[in-house]
């Protein structure tokens, strides 16, 4: 079974806590990454925070859709899927760090596996494309042009 992994990492000039507030949001996920046409979630813990959703995500090979549920840090988040469409798994995990002069570096690292057969120079693109969107999206979300 394919598995495809990317990571890669952006600094936003934003202060951690609106980070984070952003990423935990994952209900306006389809307002800053593309590929996202729908999130609700589904379930939050006693403080707001989200357990669990359930997205549909617009792909090559027709609308995926799939459920995942979170783990939260104060630096983070992190999530794995409960269950799916196309893909057989998922995990991904949002890491921030504060950096000097308020900014701060976010890491983005995505493994998803699924039965597609596509070839893996393919593969790598999407999923190195399905990272680099994401960023950008934050970014742009976090620092609307002026």
């Amino acid at each position: 079974m394919p598995t495809d992994h990317a990571r890669r990492d952006v600094e936003v000039d934003a202060g951690l806590d609106t980070v984070l507030a952003t990423i935990r949001d994952v209900g306006s996920q389809p307002e800053w990454i593309p590929t996202i046409t729908e999130a609700e979630v589904i379930e939050s813990d006693r403080t707001g925070l989200p357990r669990e959703a359930r997205f549909a995500a617009s792909t090559a090979v027709g609308t995926d859709r799939y459920t995942l549920a979170y783990e939260h840090s104060p630096h983070g988040m992190s999530w794995t899927m409960v269950e799916g469409r196309l893909q057989t798994g998922q995990e991904g995990i949002y890491t921030l760090e504060d950096l000097d002069g308020g900014g701060t570096r976010v890491t983005y690292d995505l493994t998803i596996h699924h039965s597609l057969p596509l070839p893996g120079f393919i593969r790598s693109r999407i999923i190195k494309g399905l990272v680099e969107e994401t960023l950008t999206g934050l970014r742009s979300r976090l620092q609307p042009p002026a």
